[in-house]
């Protein structure tokens, strides 16, 4: 085998190796956290972290099946089925990723009805909703017009030309546009808008800056105290900080690849297969490098890992026979 493909079976082993292993302690951490369970920001990124998973899981299958090594047989589970999880698990963890951003704007700028707007309950509802939505979005993957191609042995939507038609100029645009270009606005912005209103409140407590506070919106006391964020707040702002980043980064080479692949087939089918996977590798980071960028960020979150690490070193030394 060549140089780039060893490359990309040792990328995507660290990859998704060190992706599963991370998500897996994060939701350890996650779900030993009492506080951290009790606020809507909290139950995002744990549900985030599990669609993570699952996506990071169909990458896997999708990756092996370049080398030959199919996880699944049948044409049902191989071509619609992986493929409809996969799409599906990227948006949400995708919209979960808006979701949080928006919860923590919101508890910015209503301070007093975020209370009534950011629950845990209404955090499950609206993933109910995405669920929903998105599972009717993405279930033309189980079209039997997707099969497998009987010379190369790779899926197949190329029996129709009206489904190749649509899959090229109907699914992949408007994909780009909901998993990715709006995603990207949104958060944008909601970030941008959060930190302005953190700068505002840090100067109104300030008593060296004497302004006029009237047209300042106010900031929840759960949020900024005197000035200075609540530990678990500034744990979970840095988290969200660090998610819409590295999405941004991650998500877009791919969706745009994708596109442009449709629409000018310019590499062999070979070389377009090795691309894809080199980017599928990089854009599957986003859904594995959460829990290592947490730790560089947060020191709290580094404390609770710690934390929750010595409490488990102690329990399996506990179960060791004498």
């Amino acid at each position: 085998m060549s140089f780039l493909v060893w490359f990309e079976i040792i990328a995507a082993c660290i990859t998704y190796g060190l992706g599963f292993i991370g998500n897996i302690l994060s939701l350890i951490i996650f779900f030993s956290q009492e506080e951290f369970r009790h606020v809507s920001t909290g139950v995002l990124f744990i549900l985030m972290t599990l669609s993570n998973n699952i996506h990071l899981w169909t990458l896997i299958t999708e990756f092996l099946a370049v080398f030959n090594i199919y996880v699944y047989s049948g044409v049902v589970l191989r071509c619609r089925l992986n493929y409809f999880i996969q799409n599906l698990s990227r948006t949400m963890s995708t919209y979960l990723a808006v979701t949080i951003t928006l919860d923590r704007l919101i508890r910015s700028e209503l301070p007093m009805r975020s209370r009534i707007i950011c629950t845990r309950q209404n955090a499950l509802k609206l993933t109910v909703v995405y669920l929903i939505i998105f599972s009717i979005l993405y279930s033309f993957w189980f079209c039997p017009m997707i099969t497998l191609n009987p010379i190369t042995n790779t899926c197949y939507s190329g029996q129709s030309p009206i489904f190749s038609d649509f899959i090229s100029n109907i699914y992949l645009p408007v994909r780009l546009i909901i998993v990715c270009i709006i995603p990207v606005i949104i958060m944008s912005l909601a970030n941008i808008r959060m930190l302005f209103n953190i700068r505002q409140s840090r100067r109104r407590v300030d008593p060296r800056n004497q302004i006029d506070n009237t047209n300042i919106p106010a900031v929840s006391t759960s949020i900024i105290t005197n000035g200075r964020m609540t530990p678990i707040d500034r744990m979970l702002f840095y988290m969200m900080l660090i998610s819409v980043g590295t999405f941004v980064v991650t998500q877009i080479p791919f969706n745009i690849y994708s596109l442009i692949r449709a629409n000018y087939e310019t590499l062999d089918m070979y070389t377009h297969l090795l691309v894809r996977a080199i980017l599928l590798i990089w854009s599957s980071i986003y859904f594995g490098i959460g829990f290592y960028l947490y730790c560089l960020a947060s020191p709290l979150f580094r404390e609770k890992f710690i934390r929750v690490t010595k409490k488990l070193i102690t329990f399996i030394c506990r179960l060791r026979p004498a």
